[in-house]
């Protein structure tokens, strides 16, 4: 999956810095947290799916990988493509059929899926290559040469509801991948071209699927630590390991403590109150996290607090969405 980063660091530093003047010291920790984005389409619906025809230079092997990469999210059962091909043969269709709803009915009639992945595919390869010539210091002419292969992959993929011939959605994406050869006073090997294509073709495909999939990101959560709560660091261990329930009791017996002693001011507190905030975030309890960083804003002031809502209101909505996405429980893989 692709790493998505929220940092607010230099707005945390300066607090840190306040704090110093406190004669407390503090830091950031980055946790590196998975959380889930939604699809940019919702294919809830469709428990079934079926790959039809992809047409340009690059077809036979779009088809192959698309295939397989719709089986491997285990999110659809996936018509075998061969049966699809053999049946609109039979019916006399062919992909673009599919946006008369009547032909497309016609299908929906004998081929037990709810939507159909067609598109086009546009495979580029290019060479090119060089040469410098250099002399040694006592005098001997060499030549480095280097060959350049250069793949571009582009396709649009189109989901159609076979049911109504509605098109759900038509996305166009182009990726580019090169590789550099070169030797000394002989020809440098060929470019491996398979391997350039696969790996354009995957990554046109990764993009494809994150608009039609729900698909796990990254982002960094940054904890702060502060000398006069160390119990926090204890709560951060806890939230690197991903034991959301164990950091939580953690920051909560830190909290409990701090506001007992007398000595820890309102800015040390909000630290205590950020960091739970984040954990409770990154635990779905979303009403205690925007609790908790609205206490932080409260005590410390600090401009991060306030984005932090934001980003909590975001998560909040996408995890919403991620679960009207949900497959229903019979797609499982390939039949």
């Amino acid at each position: 999956s692709e790493t998505a980063m929220r940092s607010r660091l230099p707005t945390l530093r300066a607090a840190c810095a306040t704090t110093l003047a406190l004669a407390s010291a503090c830091g950031t920790v980055a946790v590196r947290v998975p959380v889930m984005r939604p699809a940019e389409i919702n294919m809830g619906p469709y428990s079934s799916v079926a790959v039809g025809e992809m047409r340009g230079r690059g077809d036979r092997a779009m088809s192959d990988a698309l295939e397989e990469a719709l089986v491997s999210t285990q999110r659809f059962q996936v018509v075998d493509r061969e049966h699809m091909s053999s049946t609109m043969r039979e019916l006399q269709l062919s992909s673009t059929d599919l946006a008369d709803p009547r032909m497309a009915s016609k299908l929906g009639r004998v081929v037990a899926a709810g939507a159909i992945i067609y598109g086009d595919v546009d495979e580029k390869y290019s060479e090119f290559p060089g040469e410098d010539r250099f002399k040694e210091k006592d005098g001997t002419d060499h030549v480095s040469y280097r060959l350049r292969g250069e793949t571009t992959v582009r396709a649009t993929f189109k989901v159609v509801d076979v049911s109504t011939g509605r098109l759900l959605i038509a996305k166009t994406y182009e990726e580019r991948r090169d590789e550099t050869n070169r030797a000394t006073d002989a020809r440098p090997p060929p470019i491996d071209r398979d391997s350039l294509a696969n790996n354009a073709r995957r990554a046109v495909l990764e993009r494809f699927v994150k608009a039609i999939v729900p698909h796990q990101e990254y982002v960094y959560a940054r904890f702060v630590k502060d000398s006069d709560i160390p119990q926090l660091e204890g709560g951060i261990g806890y939230a690197e390991r991903g034991d959301w329930g164990k950091a939580e009791e953690t920051f909560n017996a830190a909290l409990s403590a701090a506001e007992r002693n007398p000595k820890i001011g309102a800015k040390q507190l909000s630290h205590g109150y950020w960091d739970l905030g984040l954990s409770y975030e990154y635990a779905g309890d979303y009403d205690k996290a925007t609790r908790m960083v609205q206490k932080a804003y409260d005590l410390g002031q600090e401009k991060d607090y306030l984005g932090e809502l934001d980003g909590i209101r975001r998560l909040q909505a996408d995890a919403k969405r991620v679960a009207e996405q949900a497959p229903p429980p019979e797609a499982q893989g390939a039949r």
